[in-house]
């Protein structure tokens, strides 16, 4: 399946919104189980071109079992010098890709080290199973800038991309 940008807030949404995505490491991943029961984890990410978001968990997480059980989630993002939040709406998926878990694996590694000063990052201490890629794929996006100045319209504090697969 393809990922195709399907509306834009304006035409400098999908640049201000990968500028932001581009520039962090790490957001909450908020998934739940079968029952409705909410689960929130900090993950390290990687963005894909398509605005998808890579990230590694380990296979006895409980974020693990929400996806097997629920494939919805939400994601977010904040900056608090930028007053900036991204919060993605969609579906999660497995990927059965060994070069793309290294990837991600990497990612966290090398994000924890650089951000935290510590070469392990948290998800390594766990004994949980292990590592396996997920994907974030998009079906909306919204990014909300508190700093831009005071405006006449709630709508102009907003940055929306809406998402569609396509075969």
């Amino acid at each position: 399946m393809t990922l195709k940008i399907e509306s834009t807030t304006s035409p400098e949404s999908v640049d201000n919104v990968r500028r932001f995505l581009e520039s962090r490491y790490s957001g909450v991943l908020a998934t739940a189980d079968g029952a409705g029961i909410p689960h929130a984890a900090v993950v390290y990410f990687l963005l894909e071109d398509d605005f998808s978001l890579l990230f590694g968990t380990k296979t006895e997480t409980q974020k693990f079992k929400n996806i097997q059980e629920n494939n919805q989630a939400s994601f977010v993002i904040y900056d608090e010098a930028e007053q900036t939040v991204v919060q993605i709406m969609g579906r999660v998926e497995l990927v059965d890709d060994g070069e793309v878990r290294q990837r991600v694996v990497n990612n966290m590694f090398s994000a924890s080290a650089w951000r935290s000063h510590r070469e392990i990052p948290p998800a390594d201490k766990l004994i949980a199973g292990d590592y396996i890629a997920v994907r974030l794929v998009p079906m909306v996006m919204k990014m909300t800038v508190y700093a831009r100045p005071s405006s006449e319209e709630e709508g102009d504090l907003q940055e929306t991309i809406l998402f569609s697969e396509s075969e």
